[in-house]
């Protein structure tokens, strides 16, 4: 039986007795204990002269969550301990301790910026690209040598290889319906309503090819950006509870999505402008966004050792799962209220337009000269 959750009040004994701080260190002050909650009941321990930690851990009667941490546990000690894993470890936080009985993993608190902050910090109209780049290379990394093994390790036959959800979305079942806001139902309709739009994700549905370990939930708060002296910066993708074998095209089109929604942000989203002043209205323009687009999708194809003859199809089906993780933002932001809001409808309209034109999608909306296009081998549009 999993024993009670650790808090404020009792984490510093528990840690004093695995030899992760010393009495030391808390006499002197050098050790903070802050509730980080979120999902979990996570706690931080900050120190300026040692390690510091983010302790994972559900919350009380949580099952679904204890099931989450211990999927993330065994795929961070499957990198620590697998010589075949060793390149993916510079992209992950060190991991300093599992607790089986508690389902408690304890791991390096990375002192970082989440994605989003990083680009925060460099002032509109410019955008960086110097974290694209190593995002790319973090996650090619991964999906190959996941896909490359002989052989998948026994704690992986746990996990789901079925399609992400918004897949299904536009075919509810009446149990479903009966628990959405009005908002959400509103998408629904909306999703259902565009023929082309609910053919592109059926056709994305048996197309989804589960053959590697994919993240997931890439998005910029589970992306870490941490600045080195004349080194640029360095990448570390967190947060991996919810991993499973799944389609690597999920994962990259997640990122270009992200790119995509950091823009909308910047758009002045009215019903009283017309498409082309809200789009001139953006504070961020879109061409700012290329280079960065750019250099993720050409480190990604290298890291993955993806071949000339494939990457032109993957890049396709990539950008239509941006368009269908677009659709399911559009559904998460309208969840408890009545009325979709503007950044919902455009999410929406913005993923209609990617799934019937995932290659225009490619050259303007991210720069993406298309590999095709030098072959003279248009990979099917979709």
């Amino acid at each position: 039986m999993r024993g009670s959750s650790l808090t404020v009040d009792t984490v510093i004994p528990y840690l004093i007795e695995r030899n992760l701080v010393s009495v030391a260190s808390i006499v002197e002050g050098d050790l903070e204990v802050i509730d980080a909650g979120r999902r979990n009941q996570n706690l931080k321990i900050v120190r300026r002269r040692g390690p510091s930690y983010l302790i994972k851990q559900p919350g009380e009667g949580e099952g679904a969550t204890d099931a989450t941490i211990r999927c993330e546990a065994s795929f961070y000690k499957y990198c620590e301990l697998d010589p075949g894993a060793a390149d993916i470890r510079a992209h992950l936080p060190a991991v300093h301790g599992w607790d089986e009985n508690r389902g408690l993993l304890i791991l390096e608190l990375i002192d970082g910026r989440p994605l989003w902050a990083h680009y925060d910090a460099t002032p509109a109209p410019e955008f960086p690209s110097d974290a694209a780049a190593p995002l790319g290379d973090a996650l090619g990394t991964v999906h190959r040598i996941f896909r490359e093994q002989p052989s998948r390790p026994a704690w992986m036959a746990a996990l789901s290889a079925a399609p992400a959800w918004i897949l299904f979305a536009h075919r509810p079942t009446p149990e479903i319906l009966a628990r959405l806001s009005p908002a959400n139902a509103e998408v629904l309709k909306m999703l259902q309503k565009d023929r082309p739009m609910a053919a592109g994700l059926d056709r994305l549905r048996t197309e989804w090819s589960p053959n590697t370990l994919i993240h997931n939930d890439i998005k910029g708060d589970n992306i870490l950006v941490t600045a080195r002296d004349n080194e640029g910066v360095r990448v570390r993708t967190i947060d991996w509870e919810l991993i499973q074998i799944g389609d690597a095209a999920w994962d990259v089109g997640t990122v270009f999505r992200d790119f995509l929604d950091y823009w909308l942000l910047s758009v002045p989203l009215s019903g009283d402008l017309a498409p082309e002043q809200m789009l001139e209205g953006a504070h961020l323009p879109l061409a700012k966004l290329h280079p960065a687009a750019r250099a993720f999708w050409d480190a990604y194809r290298i890291s993955a050792r993806m071949d000339a003859d494939s990457a032109g199809t993957f890049l396709l089906r990539s950008l239509r799962f941006a368009a269908a993780r677009m659709a399911q933002g559009a559904y998460e932001l309208s969840s408890g209220v009545h009325e979709p809001s503007n950044l919902a409808i455009a999410m929406l309209q913005l993923a209609a337009n990617v799934l019937a034109d995932p290659r225009d999608a490619s050259l303007h909306l991210f720069g993406i000269p298309a590999p095709w296009r030098k072959t003279g081998h248009a990979p099917h549009n979709g």
